[in-house]
This record gives structure tokens, C-alpha cells and sequence, in this order.
């Protein structure tokens, strides 16, 4: 291949700069020749506007000046008179030129030849011939040193990327190409390199592949069992209320007891429903959130301007329960829903203040990288603090909704942190429990 690759580029060199060579000896005389003869027609034409007026004498003196001048000869001739200025060898290669002229002491009109010679064109070939046999040597000499060094530069990498090829199709995958280069075969230099790279890592990337399906596979599972979970708590929450409620309107139908009187357990019955039909619109709030995602166009959302309107709307729950707001809020801003983050913060500090002893105080923090919410007077039990996000858990074990809440609060603003990819945690502090929501999505 090196030979083959030498010889085809020392042929192209030389027939190409012998080609070059024959176009400049043929080109350079006849574009000089013709440079000539236009400067000399320029220079005549510019001699004849000269002439124009004069008699024999200045006519004379003029032609003398341009012949001396051009390095010309020429022939003056005026009727009788004529007059030969300069002298040029006889040659095929000269140019003579004759204008007539207008003399003023001439009765006809009067004519100048001028003859230029050409023979520099013609020394021009004859060098170029003359420098034929050493200007062949040296292109000889520079063809083949070129051809030598482009072959040594084109090959060599090639043979190199071709050994390397065999010992891929020998699954051979111990070896690295070291060819540095910028142009294609550098390119494709790094590609087997990368290739090799890849090769190697393969088996890896399909084991951690493996290992990251069985993963997905759990956590579907387990979220499989959630929904389960959640359906199924779901399920015994509303059993409860209907089976109060079926007890209580059976019993107003055949005058039971106490549900004789009407007006007094209509109320009663009233309120069984409204809790009921809270419960349902917190599961089916769950249940969309679950569905649609953020898929509702986001938005920025300034989130201290949120927070003081729930407070706004809280703050005749914290007047009844005589407690107190600590408020510490600087601007903060986020990127999501503003209606499910408006929930979160409800559920955050409504949940705050029925789980606070009356007349505690309510601590409610927020910079623009966390919201804090610290209520006192109450601790959780810290192997409980993980387990207040499942839906339907309450530390309140009794279920007794007026102590215990849904057990969707903190599940819901779970939910809404998760969608809105935000941080969250739940901790007892030394003067009670603290929520933070990190406000900064998490990669």
C-alpha cells in the first residue's frame, strides 16, 4: 500500500507540475508580446495627438525623444523629405506601426513608422527551454520527497487503524489507538477508541441496567401496593360514615330513641355528611393530582404573597383557638400550580394549628430557599414522623375525626411537594415540630 500510495502521488506531482511549467512557457511570451504591442498602440496614438501641428524640424526632435525614450526606430517622411531615427535589428518578431500626421510646413500629408522589436518575448521561451532539463530535476526531487513524506503521513495511521481492525474481528478488546491526528483518521481514531470504551462497558451498563429494571420493578410494585393500600383505607374510611349514617336514618324511621325528634339528629346527620363528602373530594383531589400531574400550565408564583392570604383565611381558626402567629416571611418565588400549592400551604398550617395546644404559638419562617413551620407545646413520636405522609395515617389512633383529622393532610401536601419536584421533612424540634419545604426543586 505505501508503494502504491508513493508512486500514484509522485506521478500526479510531476505530471501536474510539468503541466504547470509548459502553460507558463507558452502563456508568459504571448501575454508579454501582447502587453507590448497595446502599450506601444497606446504610445502612438499619444505621439500622433504630439505631432499633430507641428513642422518638419519639431516633428523631428519629437520622434527622436519617443524613439530614444521606447527604445524604438522609426521613418519620418514628409514629401521629398524623410528622415530615419534609431535603428532596430530585422527580426520576425518586430512591430512597426505607421500613423500619418498633419505637419505645418507640409503641402500633403505626412506619415511615421515605428518599428518596435519583440525579441525579448522570444528570449523568454528560449530561457524557459534552456531551464527545462533542471527545472524536470527539480521536480523530480521535490515530487518524490513530497510523495515520500504524504505516504508515510496517509499510510502509517491507516496500517495502524487496519491491525487494530483484525484484532476487533478477533473480539480482541485490548488495545487503544494511537493515532493523533485532527483530520478523518483522527476522527476515526477517537471513534474506535470510543467503540473500544464502549465494548468494555457494555456488560457493565447492562448489568446496572438489570439491576435498575428489577428496581423499577419493585417500586412499581410497591406502588402498586399503595394504590392498594390506599383504596382499601379508602374504602374503610367511608364505610364508617355510611354505616353511622344508615344506623341513625333507619332509626329515624322507626322512631328509635332520641331520633324521634327530628330537628335534634337532622343536624347531627347533616354533619356526618358534610364530613363524609369532605372525605370524598380530599380522595378524588388525590386522585386527579395522581392523574393529570402539572399538566395545567406553570406559572411564578410568589409564594410569601400565597402564604399571607392563607393566613388571611386561617386567621379566624387561630383567633378561636387563641393562638398566636410568629410570622417571619421574606419574598420567595417558585415555578408551578398555584392552585395545588395554594392547598399545600393550607393543609401545612392548617394542620399546624389543630395539632397546637390553644394558646401556643405558631412560628411560620420563609426565605427564598425554604418555608418552616414550627408549632410548640406538642412532639411527635419520631417512629411516627415518616408514617404521617401515608394517606390515612393519624397519630390519634382512635380515628375520631375531630381529634384526628382525614389522614389525607400531609399525604396531599406530599403529593403536591412531589409534582412540584420540592423537598420536605417533618421533625420534632426542642419547642415542638417543625415542617420544612424546601423551595428549590431537587435534582
Amino acid at each position: 500500500m505505501s508503494a502504491k500510495v508513493f508512486l500514484g502521488m509522485f506521478c500526479a506531482l510531476t505530471l501536474c507540475s510539468l503541466v504547470v511549467y509548459g502553460i507558463v512557457m507558452l502563456v508568459i511570451p504571448n501575454q508579454y508580446t501582447s502587453l507590448m504591442n497595446n502599450r506601444t498602440s497606446q504610445l502612438i496614438d499619444a505621439l500622433s495627438d504630439e505631432l499633430s501641428g507641428m513642422n518638419y524640424d519639431q516633428a523631428c526632435a519629437a520622434v527622436y525623444d519617443f524613439c530614444l525614450k521606447n527604445h524604438t526606430a522609426a521613418v519620418l517622411t514628409s514629401g521629398s523629405r524623410s528622415t530615419v531615427i534609431g535603428e532596430v535589428e530585422e527580426s520576425e518578431s518586430n512591430y512597426t506601426s505607421t500613423i500619418i500626421i498633419d505637419l505645418a510646413d507640409a503641402a500633403a500629408d505626412s506619415m511615421v513608422s515605428i518599428t518596435t522589436s519583440l525579441s525579448t518575448a522570444a528570449e523568454i521561451s528560449d530561457t524557459f527551454l534552456r531551464m527545462l532539463p533542471l527545472a524536470a530535476l527539480m521536480i523530480f526531487l521535490i515530487s518524490a520527497a513530497s510523495a515520500w513524506l504524504c505516504s508515510r503521513s496517509i499510510v502509517r495511521p491507516v496500517l495502524s487503524i487496519s491491525g487494530i481492525a483484525r484484532r476487533m474481528a478477533d473480539m480482541d478488546m485490548t488495545w487503544h489507538c494511537n493515532v493523533t491526528r485532527t483530520d478523518e483518521l483522527g476522527i476515526l481514531s477517537d471513534s474506535l477508541n470510543a467503540l473500544s470504551d464502549n465494548l468494555k462497558g457494555a456488560l457493565g451498563e447492562l448489568e446496572a441496567a438489570n439491576a435498575q429494571l428489577k428496581r423499577d420493578y419493585a417500586l412499581v410494585r410497591s406502588m402498586e401496593k399503595q394504590r392498594r393500600d390506599f383504596f382499601a383505607a379508602a374504602s374503610h374510611e367511608l364505610k364508617t360514615p355510611i354505616t353511622i349514617l344508615k344506623g341513625q336514618i333507619e332509626s329515624m324511621i322507626y322512631g328509635i330513641g332520641k331520633y324521634k325528634n327530628l330537628r335534634q339528629v337532622l343536624p347531627e346527620t347533616l354533619s356526618e355528611i358534610d364530613r363524609m363528602e369532605g372525605l370524598v373530594k380530599e380522595i378524588l383531589s388525590i386522585s386527579r393530582m395522581e392523574l393529570e400531574g402539572l399538566s395545567e400550565n406553570r406559572e411564578t408564583l410568589a409564594v410569601d404573597a400565597l402564604l399571607h392570604s392563607v393566613l388571611t383565611e386561617l386567621a379566624p381558626v387561630a383567633e378561636q383557638r387563641r393562638i398566636q402567629w410568629i410570622r417571619k416571611i421574606e419574598p420567595a418565588q417558585i415555578s408551578g400550580n398555584a392552585r395545588l400549592f395554594r392547598k399545600a400551604l393550607h393543609n401545612i398550617l392548617s394542620n399546624a394549628l389543630l395539632h397546637s395546644p390553644e394558646g401556643a404559638t405558631v412560628e411560620v419562617r420563609l426565605d427564598k430557599s425554604s418555608l418552616v413551620v414550627q408549632n410548640s407545646g406538642v412532639s411527635l413520636p419520631e417512629e411516627e414522623l415518616d408514617m404521617l405522609f401515608r394517606p390515612f395515617h393519624r397519630v390519634e389512633k382512635s380515628r375520631n375525626r375531630a381529634t384526628g383529622g382525614s389522614g389525607l393532610g400531609l399525604y396531599i401536601v406530599k403529593t403536591i411537594s412531589d409534582l412540584h419536584g420540592l423537598g420536605y421533612d417533618l421533625r420534632n424540634t426542642a419547642g415542638g415540630v417543625a415542617f420544612t419545604l424546601r423551595l428549590q426543586p431537587e435534582s
